[in-house]
């Protein structure tokens, strides 16, 4: 439920914001942060089915091709379980804030390079340039989360 409430005001930030600024991947590090905190749980499917719909109706909603960012979602998710499953469940207390920092990071970088790799840019708009105003926009939103990962944990643990 929590991943619907996110992908729509993500939706409506774009609507609202009219293509005037990069709007951050609320839907992707809301998945994320799920998989990050959901330590005991083997079944990991539901994040690749989430990852898919969320992709899918992104690009029909956005993009108008099929794939793009579909491709992007389902990548970093795969990603973030091969690595989170790497790590010990007792290592993932301590001395995981930069490994938090770039799982976040990849949800919002690899996505939106995609099409930008395969068409070659946006809008009139050159790709480096759209994805540093991207990276820009997504910085503040990436540590909020890795705060609220990090205190989770924190509560959690002691």
């Amino acid at each position: 439920m929590l991943l619907t409430i996110l992908w729509l005001v993500q939706d409506l930030l774009t609507v609202f914001i009219g293509g005037g600024m990069q709007i951050p991947g609320l839907f992707m590090l809301g998945l994320v942060y799920k998989l990050l905190i959901d330590e005991g749980s083997e079944d990991s499917l539901w994040a690749i089915w989430s990852a898919f719909a969320g992709g899918i109706l992104w690009d029909l909603r956005w993009v108008g091709i099929p794939g793009f960012f579909t491709l992007g979602y389902v990548g970093v998710v795969l990603i973030v379980i091969q690595v989170w499953g790497l790590i010990p469940p007792q290592g993932r207390v301590s001395g995981t804030g930069l490994l938090v920092f770039a799982l976040l990071e990849l949800s919002q970088l690899l996505p939106p390079m995609l099409p930008i790799l395969i068409l070659g840019s946006l809008g009139g708009t050159t790709g480096l340039g759209f994805m540093l105003i991207q990276q820009a926009y997504s910085l503040p939103a990436i540590l909020i989360c890795m705060y609220v990962y990090l205190r989770h944990i924190r509560n959690v643990k002691v």
